[in-house]
């Protein structure tokens, strides 16, 4: 199985759709002020997460930064609702992308680099082919358009890995105090460590990057719905 990266056009080639979006997730851990590591918050994003009661409450009212102590609280108030392979680390994001959009949509975009949205006849025709890891959440959006199709925010669970060997050296180590993991630049040329990648998922992100990964199995079906302002950037894996 072959699989790449979902990237959006180059800056100066001519959009193909006019679609634009402006939206926030309902809920957002607030970044921490770690003093060991310093101030920093991640980007991670887990749609399909709904929270309740006090977790709600408090994460719809984002705050940056917050002490370590408070930071711990607020973990302890969303983990019980995150998937346990799933991180929950300064800076997430959970719930539904709410907003509001115009324009008209391909059957995917990838604007900004690290969303990947899909058209609702995208989300069907995926999930009727029998593509697996296909968590689409649908965006709550108003929109001037009467005829606007619902768009679906494609959650990408930080599965798999890169191979140490493009990361190379450059890399932070990961923070015990305040659960900050290992970071890293993401280099330009790079490859899935293959023992990593997540057995038959057709969707999957990356631990400590930002890009979306798919198969080729999943880029064939969305082609088939015609041009989008998009770009596949294969992955090799080794």
């Amino acid at each position: 199985m072959r699989y790449f990266e979902i990237r959006g056009p180059p800056r100066d080639s001519e959009p193909q759709w006019s679609g634009e979006y402006r939206t926030r997730h309902r809920w957002g851990l607030s970044g921490v002020e770690c003093p060991r590591y310093g101030v920093w918050a991640g980007m991670d994003a887990f749609p399909s997460v709904e929270l309740s009661g006090e977790a709600a409450s408090t994460l719809a009212e984002q705050r940056w930064p917050t002490s370590l102590k408070e930071y711990n609280r607020l973990v302890a108030l969303v983990r019980p609702f995150v998937p346990l392979e799933l991180p929950v680390r300064a800076g997430a994001s959970f719930g539904p992308m709410v907003g509001t959009a115009r324009g008209k949509f391909g059957p995917i975009t990838c604007d900004p680099p690290w969303e990947v949205v899909l058209r609702e006849d995208a989300v069907e025709l995926l999930k009727s082919e029998g593509l697996t890891g296909i968590i689409a959440v649908r965006m709550e959006l108003k929109s001037r358009r009467s005829n606007m199709p619902a768009l679906y925010e494609l959650e990408k669970r930080p599965l798999a890995k890169l191979h140490p060997d493009c990361i190379g050296e450059w890399k932070t180590p990961a923070c015990t105090l305040c659960g900050s993991p290992e970071s890293f630049a993401l280099p330009p040329k790079r490859w899935l460590l293959r023992s990593s990648i997540p057995e038959g998922l057709d969707v999957f992100g990356i631990e400590g990057a930002n890009p979306c990964v798919v198969s080729e199995r999943f880029v064939e079906v969305v082609q088939r719905l015609g041009p989008a302002d998009v770009i596949y950037r294969e992955l090799p894996a080794q």
